[in-house]
């Protein structure tokens, strides 16, 4: 009964081993990042400024409010960018949309920005 119970214990702990479910490696599959989806939001109003997320590391976005004139940005080596928008009224109904040199794209709609009266 002892030797079942020892080869059973070694079965144990070669297939968990071979299966490479250890400690270390559940550590660095925590760890790893998984890169975010595109991002895009409004931060600031006077001029409309936003900031994108999730875009690839040094990509070039072009971004177009309302089919204007397109405004650029570069995202920097975590994928974060911040643009203003200059001659864009963020107090109209705004659509913006980042089109990245990598194949990245998103866009976001403001139906209308609290703004304050003067």
């Amino acid at each position: 009964m002892a030797r079942w119970r020892t080869s059973a214990l070694a079965v144990v702990v070669l297939v968990t081993t071979a299966c490479g479910h250890t400690e270390a490696s559940h550590r660095a599959a925590a760890t790893t990042t998984v890169p975010s989806r595109p991002h895009l939001a409004p931060v600031g109003q006077q001029p409309l400024t936003v900031k994108g997320t999730g875009f690839q590391p040094h990509e070039k976005v072009r971004l177009v409010a309302n089919g204007g004139k397109p405004t650029t940005a570069v995202a920097d080596s975590a994928g974060l960018f911040e643009a203003r928008l200059p001659g864009v009224d963020s107090c109209d109904s705004v659509t913006v949309e980042a089109t990245g040199s990598q194949g990245s794209h998103t866009d976001f709609n403001l139906s209308q920005i609290a703004c304050t009266g003067t």
